[in-house]
Parts: structure tokens; C-alpha cells; sequence
């Protein structure tokens, strides 16, 4: 066996770009350093293929498409995290047995599956129906992976060595998803059983991304092929073969599922197999096909000789920088959950129509959000939002200036709003009810929610009885939640966050008619309450 360049390339810029969406969606460590990290992996995430046809990234799918035109599906082999993550599994069942190391065989291409999929997938895309298309999107399934399944346990471990070792690990909190961590691991599961028996058997029969770069690398320039002359039909790069697309005994390789893995360069004993131009390919078939017929028949009996004593004797493969605010960490309040008409939809929205016409479930946003606002929807949009990011309150609130959510989205279905735009976008807004408040229930005083509003959309005003209740003037409220997050009734608020099917036209936001909002100044209004939540 020869060690090939162009694998060992391909394994290194495979295992970079990795890790590097595996740092974003874990958001493991807030260093200088990671952040960075994390600011390439961010660019990364929208050169995936699916992300950029929902944000309608004609550059990038253009670049993407010259790509597979050139050296095949590079980017089924490189780019895909989710097809990395098949390889992992796929290298270490081959290490679990020599069986296992030469398992595969060459099998027929599943067209009615592979193309059934794409078109249903390109309807469904078509339809807006974007909670669908994650089911199958190889990016939103990784996302989903490592941070609904892979980050709990990771933080889990984390917090248990802190528990154990003190100061020197520090505690974060758990926020977790049931619903969308069952998903993760039915589909973690099932690419995982998928790879360790058949290879890239995913990416080759459900990926839609797959089948359409499989197309496209039809035509490309560059590809494998096998010298037939060298060849003595030894079937060992069939059994090496990942995308189950070579066909050792008529010397064929399948472009459109071939994912230009290279093991088969390596695996060959005989050097017959090489990735070079169509035109070269083409006239060394030509000669092979030549000398054959001069030739005469094979002799059979030589080339099985052959075949044994080869594969006897081939041996086998051995972001920006977040603040995030000390008392999301500390308070350990829990509220029951309450039963909103309308959820809230992150800032940059624009609607719930085009939120669950774009998003892909990849939980970027929600892993990037320093509020801990931002969680995964189960059925708070209905089934055509499952999983898609919804704005909860019990375990922070939107942050007044804070924009992340729109700058790391890879589909454009939260859009990128600046600081002063993010201000002036109405979410929706506070509902108050009295019969909750503490100073009806307890009979103290308390104006939490009025002290912490950063858009002073809250006042408290005296009522009959004696008492000051807040008030919210709707008009000023643009729904970030904090009211809702302070108030210390409990189980459920006193005051909660309403959303809007609509937000407010963002074109115009940002030109110096706002309502006459300002940051909060910060004086301190109610410290020293007893209900205080102490920021």
C-alpha cells in the first residue's frame, strides 16, 4: 500500500473544518483565542450547501458548484461535517476488525430513493417548509448533534469536575432541550449504524445534498479512475470503498457517489487506480481497450492467482467575544411554563412565515445566544416550527443591544440588524396580571419589572387599593422579556412576553424617529428590594 498526498490533505482539511464547527456549535471555551476560532468557523457554517440555497447565496452556491465541477464531491469529502462525522465512525469500524476493514462491496445506486428525496426536498424548500428540511440536511443534523446531544453531556462533565475540583473548572449552565436532544440522537444513531455498515450509505441514499452535488461531479473535470491495464480485478479498493461505487470487475467508478475520499489510491497494491483528468482517463481506456482485443482472451486463471496472493498480502489500514451576565449562571429559580398565545420570534425575524421558511434547525443561534433567551421550539409555533428558535424567558431575556443571533445565521432567516435597529424592533409585548403580582399576593412592594426595563415601556402606577401595579405602555414595549425574567412571582409571572406573528418594518428602523427608547442608565431604581434579582 503507497501513501497518497492527496488523502493525507484531504483527512488534515477534513479534520480542520471539524473541529472548527464542532468549537461553534459546542461553544466550548470564551477565550480570546477560541473566539477567534470561532469567528472562521462562523464564515464556514454559510459555505454549507443548504444554508446558502435558504439564504439565497448565489456567490457561494457558485463557488460550491465550480468546486464539484472541478475535482468532484470535494465538498461531500471536506466541508460536510455530518459526512466527516461518517468517516470517524466508518475509521474506527474498520480498526475494530479485519472483517470490518474490508466489509464494503460495490452496490447499485438507489436513484428512485436519492432522487425521491430531492425533489421532495426542493418542494418542501419551495413550500417554505423549513423545519422538514432539517430532517435530511446534513449541517442542521450536525448542528443538532453537538449541541442538543454532544454539549450537555460535555457540560455535564464539566460542572462534575467542578464540583470535584473546586475553583478550577467553572460552572455552566444546563440548558436542554428533551425534545430536540431525542432527535439528535435518533439521528446521530442512525447515520452512525448507517456508517458503520455500509460506509457513506447516508450521503449516497437520503442526503439531498449528496444526490445534487453526485449530478453536478458527473461532468467534473477531475476523477477517479482505474487503469484496466494494472488492474487484475482484485476487488480490494471495492472493499475499501466508502460510497460503494466502484465496480472492480468491469473497472468502473460512479462519479455522482464517489466522494472523492482517495482510500482507494491507497488501498490499491498495484497502483492501477489515480485521480487525474477526464482526458487522460479517457485515453488509457482507450488503449486498455485496444491491447484487450490484440490480446485475446484473459486468462482467468491467472488473474484469480492474482487476486488471492494481493489481497492476502496487502495489510490493512491502521465570534465575537460574549459577555455573559453572572446572574444567568447563579439563579436557579425555576418557573413553570406558561401557555402563550403567540410565541416570540427572535429579533430580525421579520415573521414566523419567513423564520419557518429558512431555518434549518442548526441551533447556531441558540448556542451563540449570551441571554440563554434563544431555545429550541417544540410545539410552541405548531409542527411546521419544531425546532426552530423560539425566545424563552425562564432562564434569561434578550440583551437590549446584543445581536449575535443575526450575524451567526447561515440562512438568512434571522437577518443581521445593528444595534440601534435591533432596538427599535418590536418582538412583541408585555401582558401584566395583577392577580399574580407579589404586592397583590404578599403585600410588599416590588417595581422589578419597571426597574429593569431597558426601553422604560413599564411604569408603576397607584391604584385604589393603596398599592403601585405596573403598567405597560405597549406602544414602547418591543418584547425583550427582561420584565418577565425579574418578576419574582412564582411559579408563573406576573408579567409575560406576548409575541407578534409580524414585526415591525425593519427598513425604516434606525433613522431617528424611534419612540424615544434609551439604554437603561443604570441607576439602580429598587436596590435593596427584597425581590430584587441583583445584576
Amino acid at each position: 500500500m503507497r501513501t497518497n498526498i492527496l488523502r493525507i490533505l484531504r483527512i488534515s482539511a477534513a479534520a480542520a473544518c471539524f473541529a472548527l464547527l464542532a468549537v461553534l456549535f459546542a461553544d466550548w471555551g470564551r477565550d480570546a483565542a477560541v473566539g477567534q476560532l470561532r469567528g472562521a468557523a462562523a464564515v464556514l457554517a454559510r459555505w454549507q450547501v443548504v444554508p446558502a440555497v435558504m439564504a439565497v447565496s448565489v456567490g457561494t452556491l457558485v463557488v460550491l458548484s465550480a468546486l464539484t465541477l472541478l475535482f468532484g464531491r470535494i465538498y461531500c469529502s471536506v466541508l460536510c461535517p455530518l459526512g466527516v462525522l461518517q468517516d470517524g465512525v466508518n475509521a474506527v469500524a474498520k480498526l475494530s476488525s479485519k472483517h470490518a476493514a474490508v466489509r464494503l462491496s460495490y452496490r447499485r445506486p438507489r436513484r428512485w430513493m436519492r432522487y425521491g428525496v430531492l425533489a421532495l426536498t426542493a418542494l418542501l424548500i419551495a413550500a417554505g417548509m423549513g423545519a422538514a428540511v432539517a430532517l435530511v440536511d446534513p449541517y442542521g443534523i450536525f448542528g443538532r448533534v453537538v449541541y442538543d446531544g454532544l454539549r450537555p453531556i460535555a457540560q455535564g462533565c464539566n460542572n462534575f469536575l467542578a464540583l470535584v475540583a473546586g475553583d478550577s473548572f467553572a460552572r455552566e449552565p444546563i440548558t436542554v432541550s428533551w425534545v430536540s436532544a431525542a432527535i439528535a440522537f435518533v439521528m446521530l444513531a442512525v447515520t452512525g449504524i448507517l456508517a458503520w455498515r455500509g460506509g457513506r450509505a447516508y450521503c449516497n441514499t437520503f442526503c439531498p445534498v449528496g444526490t445534487l452535488l453526485g449530478e453536478v461531479s458527473r461532468a467534473a473535470l477531475f476523477k477517479i479512475s482505474i487503469d484496466a491495464d494494472r488492474c487484475v480485478a482484485c476487488g480490494l479498493c471495492e472493499r475499501k470503498c466508502k460510497g460503494s461505487c466502484i465496480d472492480s470487475a468491469s473497472h468502473a467508478v460512479d462519479p455522482a457517489r464517489c466522494v472523492v475520499c482517495f482510500d482507494c489510491i491507497d488501498a490499491c497494491p498495484h497502483g492501477a487506480i489515480s485521480y487525474t483528468p477526464v482526458w487522460r482517463a479517457s485515453v488509457k481506456s482507450a488503449a486498455a481497450a485496444a491491447n484487450a482485443v490484440q490480446d485475446g482472451a484473459v486468462d482467468e486463471s491467472r488473474r484469480r492467482f492474482l487476486a488471492t496472493a494481493a489481497l492476502a498480502a496487502a495489510p490493512l489500514p491502521a465570534v465575537k467575544a460574549q459577555t455573559v451576565q453572572n446572574s444567568f449562571a447563579t439563579v436557579a429559580r425555576i418557573k413553570e411554563p406558561f401557555a402563550r398565545k403567540h410565541p416570540a420570534a427572535p429579533a430580525g425575524a421579520v415573521s414566523l412565515d419567513r423564520l419557518h421558511a429558512k431555518c434549518v434547525s442548526c441551533h447556531l443561534c441558540v448556542s451563540k445566544c449570551p441571554g440563554h433567551v434563544l431555545q429550541p421550539a417544540i410545539m410552541e409555533y405548531g409542527l411546521e416550527g419544531v425546532m426552530h428558535p423560539v425566545m424563552r424567558f425562564d432562564k434569561g431575556y434578550c440583551l437590549y443591544e446584543c445581536t449575535l443571533c443575526g450575524e451567526v445565521c447561515p440562512t438568512g432567516a434571522i437577518l443581521p440588524l445593528d444595534a440601534e435597529c435591533k432596538k427599535e424592533t418590536f418582538v412583541g409585548h408585555a401582558v401584566f396580571r395583577k392577580r399574580l403580582c407579589v404586592v397583590h399576593t404578599d403585600d410588599v412592594e416590588c417595581g422589578n419589572c419597571a426597574d429593569h426595563c431597558p426601553a422604560e415601556a413599564i411604569r408603576m402606577v397607584p391604584s385604589p387599593d393603596g398599592r403601585r401595579y405596573p403598567e405597560v405602555e405597549r406602544e414602547l414595549c418591543i418584547g425583550c422579556g427582561r420584565c418577565e425574567y425579574v418578576c419574582p412571582a412564582s411559579p408563573v409571572s406576573a408579567i409575560h412576553v406576548e409575541g407578534y406573528a409580524v414585526h415591525n418594518d425593519l427598513a425604516s428602523c434606525g433613522d431617528g424617529e424611534g419612540h424615544g427608547r434609551g439604554l437603561h442608565d443604570g441607576r439602580g431604581r429598587g436596590a435593596g428590594r427584597g425581590y430584587g434579582r441583583g445584576e
